[in-house]
């Protein structure tokens, strides 16, 4: 339910802001962590996300939401099963500067800030009993640079998602329809 207000929140401030220049997409991710993250959760993540954008002359104002989902991962420590699922609800606004002529593919440098909010499930089994799923949740600041491409509608664009002690390496595919 939270993920389908936050993606409805996105998509109503799109159709608030109507003027030329401005679309609204989806788009996917894949995803890499890095650091002591990468050592206990899946090694890829996928996500989806609903996204806005609003051209000013060579300055695109940016704003997405979405999910994120990194797998699942296990390990044994003295004979119980430890099980990790991580998943995570980004939500971003930023800046992309474009360079390029103001038709055909664009080349852009950007970069977003804004917040993720982290669920960790986690269950332990072994010898004989199981015991039921935890489940921890927090919010963390995220800041994010990124170069891209934009060939008409589709959006491919390579990022760093830097979050303390759960950052990552992205790539992401969206398509955008103009309103």
């Amino acid at each position: 339910m939270k993920k389908i207000l936050i993606v409805l929140l996105v998509l109503s401030f799109c159709g608030i802001v109507s003027a030329q220049g401005f679309k609204i997409g989806v788009a996917g991710d894949l995803a890499k962590p890095t650091g002591d993250w990468a050592d206990v959760t899946g090694s890829t993540g996928w996500g989806v996300h609903a996204f806005g954008v609003f051209d000013l002359m060579v300055l695109t104002v940016t704003a997405r939401a979405g999910y994120m989902d990194f797998g699942e991962y296990s390990e044994e420590i003295l004979g119980n099963e430890i099980t990790m699922h991580t998943k995570a609800i980004p939500i971003m606004a930023g800046l992309r500067w474009n360079f390029g002529l103001p038709v055909g593919p664009s080349v852009y440098v950007g970069a977003e800030a804004g917040v993720h909010n982290f669920t960790v499930d986690v269950e332990i089994s072994g010898l004989g009993s199981t015991i039921p799923a935890v489940t921890e949740s927090e919010t963390r600041f995220s800041l994010s640079p990124s170069v891209g491409l934009e060939l008409g509608p589709l959006d491919l664009a390579v990022y760093y998602m830097y979050i303390k002690d759960f950052s990552y390496f992205g790539a992401r595919v969206g398509f955008g329809f103009g309103i």
